[in-house]
């Protein structure tokens, strides 16, 4: 497809983008708490930190995954019961809510607890419902973009969060300033979930409502009446949900552990190359070549995350040209490759210049961007069974969640000054990443361009998987 017909492609898709467009806008303001665990703003700073623990302070930030795990439990429960819109307004005024309290109570550790718990829940709540709802209603030429784009929401509300956690805006603290934004957000996303959130016909059939379905399929792909491309994917939809309904919803049963294990080997890759530790060690060399003072500190958080936007905003237009499986090895390898060599340097040496450091480590930010954080979430949209599907992107969810809090609990405390320290934290981070590099080369499969059910058949296979290209499979391999 060259570029013409691709924009061409998009605008008449148009409402397929749009339908998820509320989760999109949720995600965007609950990225902005996401930053208070992948970077330090200078919470100690805070009015809300004044006179309390470490250990406070510690459960106060790392409150935000322990609610995202409450609401991705809660979205599962919901899902398969309540339609995307009525579960959007439940989202949206856990926002809103979240909001209203961190601008009303700013400097007060316990309205700051109750803002990050409910945008928490938000989160969880929030991704789940992305996840699910755009596998099942975008085409295959365009799903991976669009997903990936998913993931470049989150990384834009973690730079916000991240950059304005330090800053005094005309008298406002940094979490009314947040609180303003994501509120901002919010009449977009309502009228967005009132007018063009479409159901999805998965759903509709699963619940045998297939002329509701039938009315949905028209309007997401913006057609007036029922072509042949409808009717043959209303079949097809109609094969998965047949397929599937002959299996158990067990998540480790019937070939499911198979997806299961690689993409969650994805996230672990993701947290590794992107957490606390890691960010802390980058901002602390930016820090020291730019003589650090407040504006600078927030200077190098906006560097480091600034590349993972830009960088992330190319790779994902290539994600469905040269493919899902390319761009997660060449993003997973390189990174850890960069992390190894320069935690065995850090070890060796102490007289490695900031400046070749800071280079070296922008880099590393370069090869992180091309998919180590949205490959994930991208493979999360349609490797799995419908009728495990929800479950399994909740506990691959629960995962990353898990990795941040205790990458976060063990950290917090650290000295960050000794390069001994930066050197074990690098390599604890990079060697995983590299033998997880091996395994997906080995078994991850290749799915771009490939409906729902041909993509989650790929997953299924134990042998005959395809690496490139696509392939439409006629038959479901379950083990």
């Amino acid at each position: 497809m060259g570029c013409t017909e691709w924009v061409e492609s998009n605008q008449k898709n148009k409402p397929q983008s749009n339908a998820i467009g509320t989760g999109v806008l949720t995600l965007l303001a609950t990225g902005m708490y996401h930053a208070g665990t992948l970077y330090d703003p200078g919470y100690k700073n805070h009015e809300w930190t004044y006179d309390r623990s470490d250990s406070t302070i510690l459960v106060t930030l790392i409150l935000f995954h322990i609610a995202a795990i409450l609401g991705s439990l809660t979205g599962w429960f919901l899902i398969e019961r309540y339609t995307k819109k009525q579960i959007n307004f439940v989202i949206m005024s856990l926002v809103v809510i979240g909001c209203t309290v961190s601008i009303a109570l700013p400097h007060n550790l316990i309205g700051i607890a109750f803002a990050r718990g409910l945008m928490g829940i938000a989160h969880g709540m929030a991704y789940l419902v992305v996840l699910i709802h755009g596998g099942e209603i975008l085409i295959k030429e365009l799903r991976g973009v669009i997903m990936a784009a998913v993931n470049f929401c989150i990384i834009s509300g973690i730079l916000i969060g991240g950059a304005m956690n330090n800053v005094e805006v005309e008298s406002l603290a940094p979490y009314q300033f947040m609180g303003i934004i994501g509120l901002v957000y919010m009449p977009l996303a309502f009228f967005l979930n009132l007018i063009v959130c479409y159901e999805s016909p998965v759903f509709l059939m699963k619940r045998n409502l297939d002329s509701d379905a039938i009315r949905s399929m028209i309007k997401l792909r913006n057609e007036s009446t029922e072509t042949w491309e409808i009717r043959n994917e209303m079949t097809e939809f109609k094969t998965m949900l047949s397929e599937d309904a002959s299996t158990t919803r067990s998540i480790f049963r019937e070939g499911n552990l198979r997806p299961l294990v690689l993409i969650a080997l994805g996230k672990i890759a993701s947290v590794l190359s992107f957490n606390y530790a890691v960010n802390t060690i980058k901002v602390n060399v930016i820090e020291e070549v730019l003589n650090v003072n407040d504006t600078n500190a927030r200077l190098s958080i906006v560097m480091v995350t600034s590349i993972r936007m830009v960088v992330g905003l190319c790779a994902m237009f290539l994600v469905d040209v040269l493919g899902r499986r390319a761009l997660q090895l060449v993003s997973t390898v390189s990174t850890g490759m960069i992390m190894i060599a320069m935690g065995i340097t850090y070890i060796a040496t102490d007289t490695i210049t900031p400046d070749i450091a800071m280079a070296i480590f922008l880099a590393c930010e370069v090869g992180a961007s091309l998919g180590l954080t949205f490959i994930p979430d991208v493979l999360c949209s349609e490797a799995f069974n419908t009728q495990k599907k929800a479950l399994s992107i909740v506990a691959v969810h629960v995962l990353e969640n898990v990795l941040h809090v205790i990458v976060f609990s063990v950290v917090y405390k650290w000295d960050f000054t000794v390069y001994d320290r930066y050197g074990g934290t690098l390599l604890v981070a990079g060697i995983p990443l590299l033998v997880i590099g091996y395994i997906l080369y080995r078994k991850l499969p290749e799915t771009s361009k490939m409906s729902i059910r041909q993509a989650r058949i790929e997953f299924y296979k134990r042998e005959g998987i395809v690496f490139g290209g696509s392939k439409n499979s006629v038959e479901v391999l379950y083990d």
